[in-house]
């Protein structure tokens, strides 16, 4: 008989207490724990994820600076890859005594590829498989092809290119240009928009005040102001990364589900980069109309992690 999981719980991690859900029909299933950029909280997107409960424990992870985490503790510690790196581990493996389990399929999503590819580097006897959606591959470069490619989908809108002109080309030195970047590099594509039911984000922006994925008796954060302030605190070490210093060679399957259309981490440089990676299985799946909220397409996801992961998945 299946035995439902649906936890939500603060958890010490490192010394500090962060919000963890840990969610799915049944145990016995294998688990994936979602891993976002900095300062994005992801618990609250529960309802998005609720379709693969059925085939997977789902973990997420408010890391530092950010959900539910941040409403708690406010901003603590300082924030860095390595320190996301520590803690993603250490809900890992919190993660696995809870259910049981010995191994895990990592999702990193965007800015959670950086410490998500850390984490599988240090410990990947944890790990089923890497998966990443929204690659940083060598942020320099395909911040420049972002750029270039918003330039050139959007030269008939003259107000974008205004705005595009205006913070010029990148690097910039402060977020202005990120935000300007994030505006249009961000925005759903006509596949993504389609795919997010209508409710859903009524669902994630005004839950139940019971819903199991939330704490009680804490005030919500503006999850687009404490996105914008842990971006600002990592910026300077996002702008330098190179996923390629980390060395090429991995020890656990290596999926890229990469979207066709993705304006803030292009395909170009994330296919270079899978090119070169040696690992027990290379994968890059293309997702033609998706852009860099891929994710949102939660039923596609649900396919390719069932059909191209769920194998590799060591219960």
């Amino acid at each position: 008989m299946s035995k439902r999981v649906e936890e939500g719980l603060f958890a010490e991690v490192n010394g500090e207490p962060q919000w963890l859900t840990i969610r799915g029909e049944d145990a016995a299933n294998p688990v994936v724990m979602v891993v976002g950029g900095a300062g994005a909280g992801l618990t609250a997107l529960a309802p998005l994820f609720a379709p693969w409960e059925r085939d997977w424990t789902v973990v997420q992870w408010d890391q530092p600076w950010s959900g539910w985490t941040l409403a708690s503790n406010g901003q603590l510690g300082e924030l860095s890859f390595a320190r996301l790196a520590r803690d993603g581990l250490a809900v890992t493996e919190l993660a696995l005594q809870r259910l049981g389990q010995q191994k895990l399929v990592l999702f990193c999503l965007s800015g959670g590829t950086a410490p998500g590819l850390m984490m599988i580097k240090a410990r990947p006897e944890l790990f089923a498989a890497y998966v990443a959606q929204g690659q940083v591959a060598d942020w320099a470069a395909q911040e420049q092809a972002s750029y270039r490619m918003l330039l050139e989908r959007h030269a008939d809108n003259p107000e974008a290119l205004r705005e595009l002109r205006d913070v010029g080309p990148p690097p910039w030195a402060d977020v202005a240009g990120d935000v300007v970047k994030g505006k249009y590099a961000n925005a759903f594509t006509a596949a993504e928009g389609a795919a997010v039911p209508p409710d859903l984000m009524r669902q994630v922006h005004a839950p139940a005040e019971d819903a199991s994925w939330r704490p009680q008796g804490l005030t919500p954060v503006d999850p687009y102001a404490s996105s914008l302030k842990a971006f600002e605190a990592i910026k300077p070490e996002l702008a330098g990364f190179d996923a390629r210093r980390l060395g090429m060679t991995f020890e656990v399957p290596m999926l890229f589900f990469q979207g066709a259309l993705d304006a803030h981490t292009p395909a170009a440089e994330v296919e270079a980069y899978v090119r070169d990676l040696q690992a027990p299985l290379v994968h890059l799946e293309r997702l033609e109309g998706a852009g860099h909220s891929a994710v949102f397409m939660a039923a596609r996801m649900l396919e390719l992690l069932n059909g191209l992961v769920r194998p590799l998945a060591h219960h």
